[in-house]
């Protein structure tokens, strides 16, 4: 049995792609991330494929929907095992020339120079099964020094410094690390964890606990309970990464659009570490006069503005905050979901209770999306292997029915869940339709707004149980009721408790 054999796509290669999706009507984010655009060209090259009539039939037939997200970040060396196949390679070739050059014109037209190695060649297409089969387990060190060395004498140097670079990626990913005086005992070993952080607290995993609560009609409702955090919500999970980065780029300035939770909890760490980031807080006119003074007095720069009136790029809400030196991390998670995550050990806790309904707040859509995001990896990793933090049953995952619960009620009860502007909302439509498509989750999941006619009832269950929250941050209990009818009532149900914001003089650690 023989399978397809891959080939990273250079970086000259990479601009080329980029730049022709720069003239789609898919245009990449204006995040940071290196990676950000990879949704995007997924996108524009489904669309290539389907308008381009002269393609290449074969490549019609073996991407009909183009290719998957998965597929691109493997290409780009995003994702083990790295490289794209030669039929894909052709295709981002063709995407990238306009339909003019395959993969081995394109490399001989304009870079025969530097990686004449990676032209295709008769029989390029296939590699035999794995090397190391029949081959004693004792015997299996001295025969990969031996691959290795050959190699090295076969590669260029470029090609070297592209697997050194791969290689070096992987192992910042494991390990302890020591930043400027802060310890991050590993990123993603479970016996090891890394929040809440010390010397403050004392880390663990799970982080918060889930417990069985009691709701009306249903018999096996269980809440994640976020409320127990540092600064009393999940954003001081956020909060932590941003401090991370924060001391391991000397990041001088940060902007921030914030009701209130995310500022106090990024502010929260900066006191606690003692870092000198300042952290600039852009909220509406119209927020409460209370939550601007207590950021002020945890030492938050805070500016106003009327968010009604215009979505705001990232440079705008730096000039807003007068930011000459810093960046804006208000869509982070939006622009640059594959590059970092702020939220990947909670969506580990989420999936290690193997839910068949989880019910997420949904604001930014940060949490539920960063959820999502871990599913489709794991779905993905069950090939090769799960993340230590993975405890779960991908079949079950893939069945569970993710629902965030939002609004679009400017009066609405739940304010830290309303936004004037998403501009990726349709992004993060189309995200989860690809992912129920491909089963890697249920196919009811979705984002639906929450009827104000339940969130009092849920409120007053969470009351009468000692969940601490505030309206917002049990918006998944509220759904859930409205959804009461439609959700079959032994299943098991998860609701995640976003908590409620402690603000300064209340704040233990």
């Amino acid at each position: 049995m023989k399978k397809a054999s891959a080939k990273r796509i250079p970086k000259e290669v990479l601009d080329l792609i980029r730049e022709q999706l720069a003239r789609t009507g898919f245009h990449e984010s204006v995040g940071t991330g290196r990676w950000s655009f990879i949704h995007g060209l997924q996108r524009a090259v489904k669309e290539f494929v389907k308008n381009t009539t002269s393609l290449d039939p074969q490549l019609s037939l073996s991407y009909p929907q183009g290719p998957s997200e998965d597929l691109l970040r493997r290409a780009f060396n995003l994702k083990s095992p790295p490289g794209a196949t030669q039929s894909l390679r052709n295709l981002l070739a063709l995407f990238a020339t306009q339909n003019q050059h395959d993969w081995n014109s394109l490399i001989n037209d304009k870079f025969s120079d530097k990686y004449k190695s990676l032209l295709d060649v008769d029989g390029d297409d296939v590699e035999p099964e794995a090397t190391t089969r029949g081959i004693p387990s004792d015997k299996v060190d001295s025969f990969a020094a031996k691959i290795a060395n050959v190699l090295l004498e076969k590669l260029s140097k470029k090609e070297l410094d592209l697997i050194k670079e791969q290689i070096n990626d992987e192992q910042a990913r494991t390990g302890d690390d020591m930043i400027d005086g802060l310890y991050v005992p590993s990123l993603n070993d479970p016996s090891k964890p890394e929040f809440p952080p010390r010397p403050f607290y004392e880390p663990r995993f799970p982080a918060s606990n889930t417990f069985r609560i009691e709701v009306p009609g249903f018999t096996n409702v269980w809440l994640k309970d976020e409320s127990t955090n540092p600064t009393g919500t999940h954003k001081a999970r956020m909060a932590w990464e941003v401090l991370i980065k924060a001391k391991r780029y000397n990041i001088k300035e940060v902007s921030i659009i914030s009701s209130g939770s995310a500022a106090a909890a990024i502010q929260h760490f900066f006191n606690l570490f003692k870092v000198s980031t300042k952290l600039k807080v852009l909220m509406d006119n119209k927020i409460s006069a209370t939550i601007k003074e207590s950021l002020r007095q945890m030492g938050c720069e805070v500016y106003e503005t009327d968010l009604r009136a215009r979505s705001l790029t990232g440079k705008e809400i730096k000039d807003l905050t007068h930011n000459k030196e810093g960046i804006d991390i208000t869509y982070r998670e939006i622009l640059d979901r594959f590059n970092d995550n702020y939220y990947d050990w909670l969506s580990y806790e989420v999936l290690n209770e193997n839910p068949a309904y989880c019910f997420v707040p949904f604001g930014t859509g940060d949490l539920y999306v960063n959820i999502l995001i871990i599913a489709e990896r794991e779905f993905n990793n069950s090939i090769y292997k799960h993340d230590l933090r993975f405890l779960g049953d991908i079949k079950k995952i893939g069945q569970c029915n993710f629902m965030g619960a939002t609004t679009r009620d400017v009066n609405s009860r739940l304010d830290k869940l309303f936004s004037y502007y998403l501009p990726s909302l349709d992004d993060y439509q189309f995200y989860i339709n690809s992912l129920i498509q491909n089963g890697r989750i249920g196919n009811l999941s979705g984002i639906l707004d929450v009827d104000e006619n339940f969130v009092e009832e849920a409120m007053d269950i969470a009351k009468k149980q000692s969940v601490r929250c505030e309206p917002s941050g049990i918006a998944g209990l509220a759904l859930l009721l409205q959804m009461r009818d439609e959700v079959p009532k032994d299943e098991k149900i998860l609701i995640i408790n976003t908590g409620s914001t402690v603000y300064p003089g209340k704040i233990s650690g």
